[in-house]
């Protein structure tokens, strides 16, 4: 048995590492998005909880513009009541929003991530979409760092010259 070392050895050397970290890129990326999620479903969660609970600053939102983002919404600006800090491009939700026209002045609490319509229920979906996009995602990554370490062959590899 001989030692595979050398310019070839070195080749399949680097060539190893490089579909060592590819391997390791998608279990990574997945983590990154789980995180991300996490954290989106967290901020849109506590938003989402203090707009039901009828809490945030209150202020009147002018409808300007019905727009498909993340979801269909109006969008518009927002004044509070008190204060001078106006919020541009601000989303509605809780609104009906077949009622809803551009130019309508609708009061609302500003709860952070977008403005609550006063009296409207609160929306839950994307904040449930988020928490189960995040654990398949946290599933997926588990699952490919498992199948990445089960499949590493920790052994040191020789070839054998006849």
């Amino acid at each position: 048995m001989i030692d595979d070392a050398g310019p070839r050895g070195t080749r399949r050397s680097v060539a190893s590492m490089f579909v060592t970290a590819a391997s390791l890129a998608l279990p990574l990326a997945l983590l990154a998005g789980a995180v991300y999620l996490l954290v989106f479903a967290v901020e849109e969660g506590g938003a989402t909880r203090d707009a039901a609970a009828g809490r945030g600053r209150p202020g009147v939102l002018l409808a300007e513009k019905w727009r498909c983002a993340r979801r269909c919404s109006w969008y518009g600006r927002f004044t509070p009541q008190t204060g001078n800090e106006v919020r541009y491009g601000v989303e509605l939700r809780g609104a009906d929003d077949g009622a809803v026209k551009a130019g309508n002045r609708l009061p609302g609490r500003d709860v952070g991530r977008f403005v609550q319509a006063d009296g409207g229920k609160g929306e839950w979906g994307s904040t449930i979409g988020a928490a189960v996009g995040t654990f398949l995602l946290l599933a997926f990554a588990v699952g490919s760092l498992v199948a990445f370490f089960a499949g590493r062959d920790t052994a040191p590899r020789r070839r054998s010259v006849t």
